[in-house]
């Protein structure tokens, strides 16, 4: 029982909380991870923009 409390409260993210895990959400943290997750999401997404016309056109 106390690995599974400790993956729950400390690896597993949750929904209910911004899916952050709830050690994170009360370190008050989230903001942070949420910050972190748009700024990888925002580099991910102008890649794929960068590469798409390629792939569109066969190069």
């Amino acid at each position: 029982m106390e690995g599974y409390v400790e993956h729950y409260n400390n690896v597993r993210l949750n929904s209910a909380v911004g899916y952050v895990t709830p050690k994170d959400m009360l370190a008050g943290r989230e903001q942070e991870i949420h910050a972190q997750r748009d700024r990888k999401l925002e580099a991910a997404r102008k890649q794929r923009q960068a590469i798409q016309p390629r792939i569109i056109k066969g190069t």
